[in-house]
Formats: C-alpha cells, sequence, structure tokens
C-alpha cells in the first residue's frame, strides 16, 4: 500500500502533459501507399534497407518524415530509402531502370498522423 501512495505522489510530480496517454480515438501514425504517383520533397536521410518495412518503420520513428520513396530492382527486396520532411509534391511516376536494363519499382508513401475513422 505504501509503494501504491509513493507512485501515486510521483505521478503528481509530473505536469499533466508529460503522462499523458493517447486517446483511445487515435490511430498511431501510419504509411498510406500513394499509387500512380511519385513523390517530390525534401529529402533528409538516404537508407539502403532490407525490404520496405524496415523504410516505413524508419519514417514512423521519426516526427518530421512526412513521407518515403522506396526503391527497388526487380527481382530484389533490398533497396534505398528516401526519407523525406516537409510538404510533399506528387508528379506522375517515372520508370528508371538500371544501367544493365533492369526495371527499378519505385513506391511512394506518405505518413498519415490523425485519428481513427469515426473518432472524434
Amino acid at each position: 500500500m505504501r509503494s501504491l501512495a509513493l507512485a501515486l505522489l510521483l505521478l503528481g510530480a509530473y505536469p499533466v502533459t508529460a503522462i499523458q496517454a493517447a486517446s483511445p480515438h487515435d490511430k498511431p501514425p501510419q504509411m498510406i501507399v500513394v499509387k500512380g504517383k511519385d513523390v517530390t520533397g525534401s529529402v533528409y536521410k538516404k537508407l539502403g534497407l532490407p525490404n520496405q518495412q524496415y523504410c516505413w518503420d524508419a519514417c514512423l520513428a521519426e516526427e518530421r518524415c512526412t513521407g518515403v520513396r522506396w526503391g527497388v530492382i526487380e527481382g530484389d527486396t533490398a533497396g534505398l530509402c528516401l526519407l523525406i520532411s516537409g510538404p510533399l509534391a506528387f508528379k506522375p511516376p517515372v520508370e528508371p531502370k538500371t544501367e544493365d536494363g533492369k526495371k527499378i519499382h519505385v513506391t511512394v508513401s506518405r505518413k498519415q498522423v490523425g485519428p481513427a475513422e469515426g473518432g472524434v
């Protein structure tokens, strides 16, 4: 009982904003694929990663990341992840190829942060 009272006292010592939990109506940030588009923006980091999920995880972990451009050579899973900050500008897709003619598949995703559907 004594440790519970001590814990409550310690919690009271912190400002409410420091211990606020996310609202049950808030959805965690997620990556949304933008089909049929390419993207430009302020690239702040380039990462060679084993798969697209690592790219998305890197963006979700960084507050300033607003979107990613993932490129992977056809037949492979590892690729290049461009982390973008600030406003995203979408444009018609490109069909890049390597010097030896292999296709490079580009996937564009934006980070969505906000309330869950049907939330307040």
